[in-house]
């Protein structure tokens, strides 16, 4: 803990040019009395630390100094410093912070400049009281101790009670995923995050099953994904290109945009399309087009 504070201070010097030993007692929680004794024993090390007595004092580090910044490019850090923001996002670990800290102190400041402002990554959902940060936290810690967890998971209309051996935590089209070896399956499974409640870490270990994530089937938890082809009002265009991207469709002669894309047909897929009203018409496959149809008139008859 002491040399990771003693880092952050040469870390928090090269980013300011004079700051009181207050000040950094309060950003790292411990006593003034504490700070000069960090300060010196960096001085003591090598590291070029003055500080000065009096109202425009403080204490501050050579003009110049820098740590090694040969590893990697300005180009490189910037990309890596747009990733770890992202996840830091999501997670609030300090660690990933202090890592952006570190990484800060190798470019030069103007590049810098850029790295802040030109991509921004936020992973954090926009309802700020979601608990997703937790738990992505509370499942990483249980990989690394090799813990079983329990939760209650809703899929597929079924409600059932799983066990699994956390493998790996899972970012994939705007979703968080966790990719585990169910004991209820006995298989590899692919459990969205959103859809867990009740989770617990137990105190039951396991031995690590070999698996590639490279190879992961993305559809383990359901069925296979389906061409589907539809017609949308051309006032979804904005819709449409915020789901399956710009350019995604074809205008059709009567005016209306044309998609194909690939989705597992279930619940979820017709409240997807259903959501769209009259604004959509099925046409392949012909088995969603007929449960469209039915789903429809079911809902007319509410109505009725």
């Amino acid at each position: 803990m002491k040399l990771e504070r003693m880092l952050s201070i040469i870390i928090y010097l090269l980013q300011h040019n004079k700051v009181k030993a207050q000040e950094l007692a309060d950003r790292f929680e411990v006593s003034v009395r504490t700070i000069y004794r960090d300060i010196e024993a960096l001085s003591q090390a090598g590291i070029p630390i003055s500080t000065c007595q009096g109202a425009d004092g403080g204490i501050s580090i050579m003009e110049g100094y820098k740590l090694d910044r040969n590893l990697l490019t300005g180009d490189e850090v910037n990309r890596i410093i747009a990733g770890l923001k992202g996840l830091y996002s999501i997670s609030g670990d300090v660690k990933i912070r202090l890592l952006i800290d570190k990484l800060n102190s190798v470019a030069n400041a103007s590049d810098y400049v850029a790295a802040g402002n030109e991509i921004m990554i936020d992973l954090s959902p926009w309802n700020r009281n979601d608990q997703l940060g937790s738990r992505i936290q509370e499942i990483k810690k249980a990989i690394q101790e090799r813990k079983v967890i329990e939760f209650s998971y809703f899929s597929n209309g079924e409600l059932t009670q799983r066990q699994v051996e956390p493998c790996v935590i899972v970012f994939k089209e705007a979703n968080w995923y966790l990719y585990a070896y169910c004991l209820l399956r006995q298989d590899f499974r692919l459990f969205r995050l959103g859809r867990m409640n009740e989770l617990k870490v137990t105190d039951t270990r396991f031995e690590p099953r070999a698996f590639s994530i490279d190879r992961v089937n993305w559809d383990a938890d359901g069925g296979q994904h389906a061409p589907i082809v539809a017609l949308f009002d051309k006032s979804m265009v904005y819709a449409l290109n915020d789901i399956f991207g710009v350019d995604s469709y074809e205008t059709t002669p009567d005016g209306r945009l044309k998609v194909t894309f690939h989705m597992r047909i279930d619940g979820w897929l017709y409240g997807f399309l259903l959501g769209f009203g009259d604004k959509v018409e099925v046409l392949e496959p012909a088995e969603l087009r007929d449960r469209i149809k039915q789903m429809a008139e079911s809902i007319c008859r509410i109505y009725d």
